[in-house]
């Protein structure tokens, strides 16, 4: 005699068979950490891009002040 009971077209028992069916095959699910990591990084390299086009513009303002000073000097 069959132990095991199915009734066709019970969602409880489609649930539960579908439940189990996915834990036993150990689906991997997709992780969302590699994603955050790369956003993460292109804003940390955003940043230091910025930071050193900020200090090019420092160093082009002190330089162009410098040769328009000493254009001036007697």
């Amino acid at each position: 005699m069959n132990d095991s009971v199915y009734f066709d077209g019970d969602p409880k028992t489609d649930s539960t068979r579908r439940h189990m069916e996915r834990v036993l095959k150990g689906e991997d699910v997709p992780h969302r950490w590699p994603w955050a990591l790369a956003a993460l990084g292109a804003g940390g390299v955003w940043m230091l891009w910025r930071l050193g086009r900020a200090r090019v513009r420092e160093q082009e303002v002190a330089v162009s002040t410098q040769q328009h000073e000493s254009r001036y000097q007697p």
